[in-house]
């Protein structure tokens, strides 16, 4: 596992960031209100362990060849309190990912008082982030101008998504589409779990792990912090591929 440390900065922000949770949990409910303290814990070190799982993975899910640094948006779905939006946030704008550069991160939070506790912590740390009031999906109103091309990555910890409601919402952002984008969700390691079994129904790429230049996969990626062993559950799309409306 990478031994990736993040600035002086970036954790003082982190730390800001956790503060604000336990200080407005006891009134929306950002994280259990049973050992919260504990709870916040375990949050930042399996986001920690998961960004330094993908960045060490990275490079399989890169779309083409080049050696320039690319540009890279991200997305986190459902972000709630921050996990791992802002988390990853703070990891993607400090040390980033190999041969890509971050020009941008929509957080996607549709309850208002969460949404302005990710605009406050953002803001606060000086980190352009934009965070939008909506549920992502086939409804969703288009962005209010066009985006640069970019590889975007998209998270999810508590949503549960099919890759074709992830993608319907990525199309409205993307209407010309011609980029590639990597699907992140955050999952049970063990391949027998009610979790896994569910999986199924995701509609994931049937390819398992990278194959022919071009060719959409899935792939688990296994990580282990102090509470336990998870996964990234990671579908990959590449520039090359044009997923069909559903």
């Amino acid at each position: 596992m990478s031994c990736l440390e993040l600035s002086l900065a970036a954790r003082v922000a982190l730390e800001r960031h956790g503060a604000e949770v336990l200080r407005w949990n006891a009134r929306f409910s950002l994280i259990s209100r049973v050992a919260p303290e504990q709870r916040l814990l375990a949050l930042q070190q399996e986001c920690d362990a998961a960004f330094r799982a993908l960045h060490e993975a990275w490079p399989e899910f890169r779309s083409g060849a080049s050696g320039d640094a690319r540009p890279l948006r991200y997305i986190d779905l459902g972000s709630g309190g921050g996990f791992p939006g802002l988390i990853w946030q703070a990891w993607l704008q400090d040390v980033g990912l190999p041969d890509m550069t971050l020009v941008g991160t929509l957080l996607v939070e549709p309850r208002d008082k969460r949404a302005w506790l990710l605009e406050q912590v953002a803001r606060a740390a000086g980190w352009p982030v934009e965070v939008r009031r909506v549920h992502w999906g086939r409804r969703q109103p288009p962005p209010p101008s066009l985006l640069p091309p970019a590889h975007d990555l998209i998270t999810l910890k508590a949503l549960r998504l099919t890759d074709d409601d992830i993608l319907s919402g990525w199309r409205r952002e993307r209407p010309d589409g011609g980029t590639p984008v990597t699907i992140c969700r955050f999952c049970s390691a063990e391949d027998g779990s009610p979790a896994a079994v569910a999986e199924a129904g995701l509609g994931l790429p049937v390819a398992d792990g990278p194959g022919a230049p071009g060719t959409p996969f899935s792939r688990r990626l296994p990580f282990s912090h102090p509470s336990g062993l998870d996964a990234l559950l990671i579908s990959h799309y590449p520039a090359t591929h044009r997923h069909a409306d559903a």
